[in-house]
């Protein structure tokens, strides 16, 4: 905010204190952070002086260690030809920027090194510090957001007849999102270790989890940020995160093989059962979310990134064109189809929802805010519209769009928060925030901004009448406007 202000610039001890902020919050939260890691494995009955010892060497060892790696991560902001060893280690101690998870390289090999010495478990040491490590993360970007690093595009809108500018504020979205990133894995470390079985058998899913619920996370974020692209169009951050899945894919497959050879013919406890399907439950909402985030993001990359498959929803030239716009989009269509199955397979009644079961005057807002927007689009306007031979494309166009989304977000994530023993209005409000921050990433911050209202309005309206149709129906009559508009206007 102080770089983005311009007051860092005028006035140079606010600069200075800025810095101060920056990486004392990091040190703080190093300190802090890793004491309440401490305070886990001492409840694991990890003898108090090692984890003591543990914990202390860690607390010294670490902000040196994320600083060293951090640097030396921007030699691949450099030409490939200009690598060498020395190169590297200049840019360790003297490298011009740094970045989160670069600074998790060295710290891990480390303290992963520590567990051997000490006989501890790695996987139940890892799990207790990445619990909290969203919560870290969320102190050092609320310094990135007084400091004004990290900030993203600037963002300009017309809302209502009014401009707005403003340079997008990422670190305060990163702090949101690793909020909610750090309740879920409390929920999964609770679990894990209700019980010595489910201990035995899922330590490590903390660990795995949080690479996998944060890499989608801050891909998305860079769509935002004006990070210098280094390889096939994608940031450094990008490519990191594409290795973070990677790792996370593994811990995952070493978890299972383990669980696999642990069967026992003893039965768990019923408290060992109950967090089990309390995990299983979580997983399958996290394997959802991060599919859709991961594949909308690929959607956004190929259409808009590299620009390899033509965005359906813009100006046509011809009616074959209009026509050829079905068959841009039928590829999305994998997405709702996925979704179902991903619903089938976690034993969540599907038929039920695509039923109309009851009237809800929430459908009758949702109708007549739909019904106002495609009007004011293709009428109020006054914009001159193509021949009644460019409807049946975007008929159709508007019916699967209607569809895929209703069913990707009121109907499999909605449901999957639900059964993961998450409230209505909470499901419902996540919901809408991934839909908005889809619609964000792939269409600009105007579509973001009303996709927050209308995933919200939707939301109830499932939510009212336990059913997707009537949001199927609202949505089919506003995308006859938002879709028509660009297919039918000259």
């Amino acid at each position: 905010m102080l770089k983005y202000l311009g007051w860092a610039s005028e006035y140079p001890f606010l600069r200075t204190a800025g810095e101060i902020v920056y990486y004392g919050t990091i040190a703080g939260v190093i300190v802090a952070f890793l004491i309440l890691a401490a305070r886990r494995w001492l409840a694991l009955g990890y003898p108090a002086k090692r984890v003591f010892w543990l914990a202390a060497i860690a607390i010294a060892t670490s902000y040196p260690l994320g600083h060293l790696g951090s640097r030396g991560a921007s030699l691949f902001y450099r030409p490939f030809h200009e690598w060498s060893f020395q190169f590297f280690i200049e840019n360790m101690f003297h490298g011009p920027s740094h970045t989160f998870h670069a600074s998790l390289i060295l710290p891990l090999i480390f303290i992963a090194l520590l567990c051997y010495l000490f006989r501890f478990r790695s996987f139940e040491v890892f799990d207790a510090i990445f619990l909290y490590m969203p919560l870290a993360h969320a102190f050092g970007r609320l310094s990135c957001l007084i400091v004004g690093c990290c900030w993203g595009q600037y963002v300009h809108l017309k809302l209502f007849g009014l401009y707005l500018g403003f340079q997008n504020p990422v670190p305060l979205w990163a702090i949101g999102v690793n909020v909610c990133i750090f309740l879920f894995l409390r929920r999964v470390y609770t679990n894990a270790y209700a019980d010595p079985w489910t201990r035995e058998r899922y330590r490590g899913v903390v660990f795995a989890s949080y690479f996998a619920l944060y890499a989608p996370a801050r891909i998305v974020f860079e769509a935002f940020r004006t990070e210098r692209r280094i390889l096939f169009g994608l940031t450094h951050a990008q490519l990191a995160m594409g290795l973070f899945l990677l790792f996370a894919l593994i811990l995952f497959l070493i978890i299972r093989r383990r669980y696999v050879k642990k069967r026992d013919p003893a039965p768990p406890s019923p408290a060992a059962q109950s967090a089990g399907n309390e995990l299983t439950k979580l997983f399958s909402l996290a394997g959802l979310l991060v599919s859709f985030v991961v594949l909308s993001f690929l959607i956004h990359y190929l259409t808009r990134g590299i620009r390899i498959w033509p965005w359906p929803f813009q100006p046509v030239h011809s009616l074959a064109d209009a026509y050829a716009r079905i068959l841009y989009y039928l590829p999305m269509m994998l997405l709702p189809a996925y979704s179902l199955y991903w619903l089938q397979k976690s034993r969540i009644p599907i038929r039920p929802w695509l039923q109309w079961n009851r009237f809800s005057y929430a459908f009758l807002v949702g109708l007549a805010v739909s019904l106002y927007y495609c009007i004011d689009l293709l009428v109020l306007q006054q914009v001159d519209l193509r021949g009644a031979a460019f409807w049946p494309p975007v008929l159709v166009l508007s019916i699967m769009n209607a569809v895929a989304e209703e069913i990707m977000y009121r109907l499999a994530l909605y449901n999957l928060l639900r059964r993961a023993a998450y409230s209505k209005w909470v499901a419902n409000i996540v919901q809408t925030l991934v839909y908005s921050l889809i619609h964000f990433m792939i269409a600009g911050a105007l579509l973001g901004i009303f996709a927050l209202i209308y995933g919200l309005i939707m939301g109830i309206v499932v939510q009212r009448s336990r059913s997707v149709t009537p949001a199927i129906i609202c949505h089919f009559i506003i995308d006859l406007g938002a879709i028509g508009m660009p297919l039918l206007r000259y």
